[in-house]
């Protein structure tokens, strides 16, 4: 039909050239007229698109639209160069048995006008169908599979994988499916549909395991040790097996294989991903991470007045199988009693079990104990803390001893509590000499009285702090109580009313001497008297 459509053109246009070589009297021209702006094309369907064919005497610039029927945009536009030559001009690239419209007109010199051209035939035209052979399979983007063909088969295949295709970077008339991470080992089946006809037919693709993307294999960490890198490969990919050589942090020359990987160490690792051959395909994607071990530390204490011991065990959940072979893991150990106070330090390097003693505490106090895992000589983990206090102790001696005498047979004692109590809330004794009899007491405060003692007399002062345990040593002071002035007044007293009695007695024995010596002298005087005196007659004298 496009044989006899192209017949049929050729004759009208040689018609037409011969009616304009006459002139109007029916004669044969005697000058050339200019050449007509009208032209005819034929059109012919090949594999990709049309073959369109322009037939026409002026030379120049011809456009070519191509709408799919049914919609208003243009698919295909091109300009081509048209010479008497009559080439044809193939529109390639659109879509398998689809119907199109097609328009084609001569552009002119200025380019602001379009003149149109006939189509000897239906301007509506119809691409044939699309054959197997027709699909060739390319390389354009590496772990893609890419068909070419000249027809434009965006719309016309699917997969079995329902991925979208994706055009070429390099050329649009290639598509490129991107397999599933679970189609490697696998086939991939794509079908292509023939447009608006019935006939399909498929092309399978193996997909080999160099498809693999070494970002996209699933690599999980791992959280304990030994340690273990879980690699998760396509599920079709059944002898795939891989190879860990991990790199400490800073140590690029000193590759280690899992079972050599120690906690609390920073590393990157990969590996060589092998077939079942031993054969390298290729490396994973490297990973890095770090794994500390869950270090759970039970504590455990004892103590007596001066001294703790601080014991305890080491459980993990991540490392218990290998707890007991870190020779890097020990403790350090404290017990300090207030944030002020340097803590006493003790190191204890055994990975599980430990205990640390602590000595020269004072007593009755509470120390804040801790044990510190390290490994390697840095901190690890949390600490374990507890509390404990030392048992009691001897109290220091009293303070500020004062021994004084208000009366000369008194002494009365006053003290001030112990710098270290040692203990809860203590008394004091205080005694006298060697504390026996009852020269002694026992009082919350420090503050005694002793009366009625013996005057001036050197007494020994002790004075003792005690808790309910212990008893602290003696603050002792020397004291003398003074003479016994009352006493003395009454010597006084007895010695003058002596004296004074004496001397009464001396004063009164001398006037009865005196006395009696008068009466001597009297009695001779009154006998001399009475001698020499006359006698009376009547007295009888």
């Amino acid at each position: 039909m496009a044989h006899l459509s192209s017949l049929k053109i050729l004759l009208i246009w040689g018609v037409v050239i011969g009616l304009a070589n006459y002139s109007d009297e029916g004669g044969i021209a005697t000058t050339n007229a200019p050449p007509s702006p009208h032209c005819f094309y034929t059109v012919m369907s090949i594999k990709g698109g049309f073959q369109i064919n322009i037939t026409s005497y002026t030379n120049g610039t011809y456009t070519i639209n191509i709408k799919e029927k049914g919609s208003p945009e243009i698919v295909k536009k091109s300009n081509v160069q048209h010479s008497n030559q009559n080439t044809p001009h193939n529109i390639k690239h659109l879509k398998p048995c689809t119907e199109y419209k097609l328009n084609v007109a001569f552009i002119e010199l200025n380019a602001s006008k379009e003149t149109p051209c006939n189509d000897a035939g239906n301007e509506i035209t119809k691409t044939i169908g699309m054959r197997k052979d027709d699909i060739e399979e390319v390389n354009c983007t590496p772990g893609y599979v890419c068909y070419r063909s000249d027809w434009n088969i965006s719309s016309s295949l699917s997969t079995s994988n329902h991925i979208q295709a994706e055009p070429c970077k390099s050329d649009n008339k290639i598509l490129c499916i991107k397999p599933h991470y679970d189609d490697i080992c696998s086939d991939l089946t794509t079908t292509f549909t023939s447009g608006n006809c019935s006939n399909s037919f498929s092309l399978t693709k193996s997909i080999p395991v160099d498809f693999l993307n070494s970002s996209k294999i699933s690599q999980t960490f791992p959280t304990g040790f030994p340690a273990e890198i879980e690699t998760t490969f396509p599920p079709n990919c059944h002898d795939l097996t891989a190879n860990y050589t991990c790199w400490e942090s800073g140590k690029l020359n000193e590759p280690k294989k899992l079972p050599e990987l120690e906690p609390f160490t920073n590393y990157s690792c990969n590996s060589q991903i092998l077939d079942v051959n031993n054969v390298t395909i290729k490396n994973t994607t490297e990973i890095s991470f770090q794994v500390d071990c869950d270090l759970t530390i039970n504590a455990m204490l004892s103590a007596t007045n001066t001294s703790i011991v601080l014991s305890w065990t080491t459980t993990s959940n991540n490392c218990q199988d290998v707890l007991s072979h870190l020779q890097k893991l020990s403790y350090g150990c404290s017990c300090d009693c207030n944030s002020k106070q340097k803590p006493t330090i003790a190191v204890n390097t055994h990975p599980q079990t430990g205990t640390c003693h602590f000595t020269g505490l004072t007593p009755y106090t509470d120390y804040n104990c801790k044990v510190q895992p390290t490994y390697n000589n840095k901190n690890v983990g949390k600490p374990a803390e507890v509390k404990q206090k030392t048992a009691i102790g001897k109290p220091e001696r009293v303070t500020n001893l004062v021994v004084t005498v208000p009366e000369h047979n008194v002494i009365k004692v006053t003290c001030n509590e112990p710098k270290t109590l040692n203990g809860p809330a203590v008394k004091y004794i205080a005694c006298l000499n060697d504390c026996s009899g009852t020269l002694n007491g026992i009082n919350e405060n420090c503050n005694f009285e002793f009366r009625d003692l013996s005057y001036s007399t050197t007494y020994t002062v002790k004075v003792t702090a005690v808790n309910s345990e212990f008893e602290s040593n003696p603050e002792t002071k020397q004291v003398d109580t003074r003479y016994n002035d009352k006493a003395h007044i009454g010597f006084w007293v007895a010695f003058f009313i002596i004296i004074t009695c004496v001397v009464l007695a001396v004063v009164i024995y001398f006037q009865k001497r005196r006395k009696s010596r008068d009466d001597v002298n009297e009695d001779v005087m009154l006998e001399e008297i009475y001698i020499n005196a006359p006698r009376c007659k009547d007295t009888g004298l």
